[in-house]
């Protein structure tokens, strides 16, 4: 997923999905800190650095990353695309919606 990437942003559509990251990512010596993998928090955009080091992405930047006036962001990968061996795992669109009132 990362290939020579310093950092991708993964989205995580569910739970179902979640759990699956976390057991690939802790078996890779992917982290969150210190904390052991039984103590990882849900999630939807989670970053991983080439470093082994994760982080929890605001949904702010995640959707922001999507405006036409932002560069340089890292590839945004779907997870469960990526899992499921597609051709087109790379996110092109936030997957959340603005509301309006």
């Amino acid at each position: 997923m990362l290939g020579n990437d310093e950092k991708v942003w993964v989205y995580l559509d569910s739970r179902e999905i979640w759990d699956m990251f976390v057991r690939m990512a802790a078996k890779e010596r992917f982290r969150f800190g210190e904390l052991p993998a039984e103590k990882w928090k849900f999630s939807y955009v989670v970053s991983v650095h080439s470093s082994g080091d994760m982080g929890h992405l605001p949904l702010f930047v995640w959707c922001r990353s999507f405006e036409a006036d932002t560069d340089n962001c890292p590839k945004k990968v779907d997870f469960r695309k990526f899992t499921e061996n597609g051709n087109d795992y790379y996110c092109l669109q936030s997957r959340f919606y603005r509301m309006t009132f």
